[in-house]
């Protein structure tokens, strides 16, 4: 442990020791701002690193700008209005809308706050500060020698941590960086009512559909509004109508100053997951099995879905959100692996490798300190992928946020097995803690529940299990298939009638069953449950497995990433992990293929141009009456370089999956866009940052006012915002 330590200190002192040679790479900690402020005050930085992030006051701009589980947002007013992107509430414009009422296509403007609709289930964390416990984490595991024993010693610790720190009333959680050399304890207030106000007709906020995801030139619209309420104490509460706006300490205000090209600009936002720091063989792995098999997959759900959805209004509404999310995941894929073989990144880090292990050779005492490392995460990379077949297959199949039946008996069965034990000896996710979020989740499903659809889904699941390679089968999909008497298609079938005889299609049922004892609920016979708690058997094999893996690796990733900063004499950001991180840049076009150069902002005319009058470049007929008025009726709203309305506009920030809905901030720390997108061409930042292809897609703010203030008279919104409509 006494070296274990040595690695900790050395690769903390190499993370904050120096700014970054490359200003636009680096999903940074707010605790790195005072060694950053240097360089970004000389790129134009006009505010203290205090008005970002005040550590001893737990105040700034960082205070302004919530999670949203799974995007990013920010307060807008002193009301609690939080802007982000159009994609980031489709859940709540879906849960919303039915045949008669199709808020997806039309977009949905509440006049006034008792016309806010509830956003069911969504949640607002807003940030109120991280502590350094790493010291207390590692503590746990100085003398446990087992893999597995040592990454449970490690979620013990961090349950231990987050219990302590919740008896504030705040929503908290542990995170590791740096493959384990770090864990901060971060602290948000979370927010449980929150409604939807404002988003565009869905021809707008999604233009362009997916021939336009992931790619320069944009004309996205991509933004929405929501509000978070708060009890008439001032405290977290369920929805109710007696719910007053949250009071926010701190709230954006709209760029005044026109953005141009070459300006400054800072986001702060909660990156979802990158992997820069994955070694050769893992990467490998990447390339050859997981990005083929899941492009495949995701290609056969899409076709599967799309074809469901063609049975009606209701059923098409009903599967948006999922569908939307696949399309996403799919293109995403698609590109990453195009990056990591177009670049042979695997090989390019091979060759990293051979000269980080000369560099570690050439020395005795960093031969005797990091020599085995890579070999060892090589080894544990091998055996891991042992199994790659089953585990994406399982994984699909026991997806905890599943839309299906199968997917809420998993939930059911897991939480009537551990809600018996002890809250520190319950798994992570099914705590005393989760119960709310869990009971809340099989209240939503009923939304977006077609049993149809959902037999398909799991029958092609069902299909790809029983064609496993021996030594990888899941043992309860072949026991439940032996015992239908039947093979191949036809047994199939056969277990889909029997499972889907269960009553978990009904809300009350599913309420009911969550609130039994393990015992009760499995002697109730339902056959869905049945062939759930079958198949944890098969997960948890697969979960302690990732214990195993995590416990080897925590030892060993924070070695060779202290080996890697040493060697390049550079310090390291750590890995997104839905953290709030800050990312800095400029606004900047770039070129993505020989004579070809993009200018780094889009117009409403080529809005205009692109409107075909068919999806998904059908541009509302209101918007192009507005845009008919021309742009000496729009006022401030137009550019004055471009003559136009700016629509979108490219930077050379650092982000991911997670970031959608980020502010970009202006030197002054003023709200001029909206981050929603990657760029094709570097869709594999990931996995290796391009400062010369890697761009932020943003909308514009301009953009969004104008529609806001032409097209959908959202006026009210906008003096809220501080904002004077143009076209009164």
């Amino acid at each position: 442990m006494k070296h274990r330590l040595i690695i900790l200190a050395l690769v903390s002192a190499l993370v904050v020791a120096a700014a970054p040679s490359r200003a636009d790479e680096g999903m940074w900690l707010l605790s790195q701002l005072p060694e950053l402020a240097p360089t970004m005050k000389a790129m134009g930085l006009q505010l203290d690193p205090n008005d970002i992030w005040d550590p001893k006051t737990n105040t700034g701009f960082a205070s302004a700008t919530p999670w949203l589980g799974g995007c990013s947002s920010s307060f807008v007013s002193p009301e609690g209005l939080i802007i982000t992107n159009h994609h980031c509430a489709f859940g709540a414009l879906q849960m919303n809308s039915n045949p008669e009422h199709d808020y997806i296509t039309n977009g949905f403007l509440a006049r006034s706050r008792g016309e806010e609709l509830e956003a069911k289930g969504q949640r607002v964390t807003v940030f109120r500060g991280y502590e350094d416990v790493t010291a207390t984490v590692q503590s746990a595991i100085k003398a446990v020698a087992e893999p597995e024993a040592r990454t449970k010693a490690i979620e013990q610790r961090e349950k231990q941590l987050v219990a302590e720190c919740e008896k504030t009333g705040l929503r908290c959680r542990v995170a590791e960086m740096f493959g384990g050399a770090k864990y901060y304890l971060y602290r948000q207030l979370e927010l449980r009512d929150v409604r939807l106000v404002y988003a565009p007709p869905r021809a707008i906020g999604e233009y362009g559909g997916e021939v336009d995801n992931w790619v320069w030139p944009r004309h996205t619209g991509d933004y929405s509004f929501l509000r978070a309420y708060v009890g008439k104490d001032g405290k977290p509460a369920d929805y109710s109508p007696d719910n007053v706006p949250f009071k926010p300490d701190r709230f954006l205000k709209i760029a005044t100053t026109p953005l141009a090209e070459g300006d400054f600009t800072f986001i702060l936002g909660y990156p979802g997951r990158t992997m820069r720091y994955r070694t050769a063989s893992s990467i490998a792995e990447d390339t050859n099995f997981y990005y083929p098999q899941r492009i495949k997959l995701l290609k056969e759900l899409i076709a599967l879905l799309e074809n469901e959805s063609k049975r009606g209004k209701d059923i098409e509404i009903k599967l948006a959100s999922q569908l939307k999310g696949y399309y996403n995941s799919f293109k995403n894929n698609e590109g990453m692996l195009e990056g990591l073989t177009r670049t042979n990144l695997a090989g390019l880090k091979r060759a990293e490798e051979a000269k980080l292990t000369e560099w570690i050779n050439a020395d005795a005492s960093r031969k005797t300190k990091y020599g085995e490392t890579l070999l060892s995460l090589d080894k544990i990379t091998t055996s891991r992928g042992e199994m790659r077949d089953r585990d994406l297959v399982l994984g699909w199949m026991a997806m905890p946020r599943s839309y299906g039946l199968l997917g809420a008996a998993l939930t059911i069965d897991r939480w009537g097995e551990q809600k018996a034990k002890p809250d520190m000896e319950r798994d992570l996710g099914y705590q005393p803690r989760d119960e709310g979020s869990l009971r809340q989740r099989l209240v939503n499903m009923q939304r977006n529940l077609d049993p149809e659809t959902d037999r398909a889904m799991l029958g092609y699941l069902l299909k790809r299990a029983a064609s496993l390679p021996a030594g990888q089968r899941i043992g309860a999909v072949d026991e439940a298939l032996a015992t239908t008497g039947k093979t191949g298609d036809e047994g199939v079938a056969a277990l889909l009638d029997r499972v889907f005889a269960t009553k978990l299609d009904d809300q009350k049922v599913r309420l009911e069953m969550f609130d039994k004892d393990h015992k009760a609920l499995l002697a109730g016979g339902d056959p869905m449950i049945l062939f759930a708690d079958a198949l944890r058997r098969d997960t948890k094999a697969m979960e302690e497995a990732g214990k195993r893996y995590e416990g080897e690796t925590v030892l060993l990733m924070p070695r060779y990433l202290e080996a890697l900063s040493a060697w390049k004499g550079k310090p390291l950001y750590p890995d997104a992990n839905s953290t709030l991180r800050m990312t800095y840049a400029t606004v900047k076009g770039y070129s993505p293929r020989d004579a070809v150069v993009y200018k780094p902002f889009t117009s409403l005319a080529g809005v205009v141009q692109k409107n075909t009058g068919a999806e998904p470049f059908a541009c509302p007929p209101r918007l192009l009456d507005a845009a008919k008025l021309g742009v000496e009726k729009f006022g401030r709203w137009v550019d004055p370089k471009l003559h136009d309305v700016p629509a979108c506009f490219l930077t050379t920030n650092d982000i991911t999956g997670g970031n959608s809905g980020s502010a970009i901030l202006s030197a002054k720390g003023e709200l001029v866009g909206l981050a929603f997108d990657g760029n094709y061409e570097a869709i594999d930042s990931d996995f290796q940052f391009d400062a010369a292809l890697a761009r932020t897609i943003a909308v514009d703010i301009r953009y969004v006012l104008w529609c806001m203030d032409f097209v959908d008279k959202a006026h009210d919104l906008m003096r809220e915002m501080g904002v004077e409509p143009v076209n009164k």
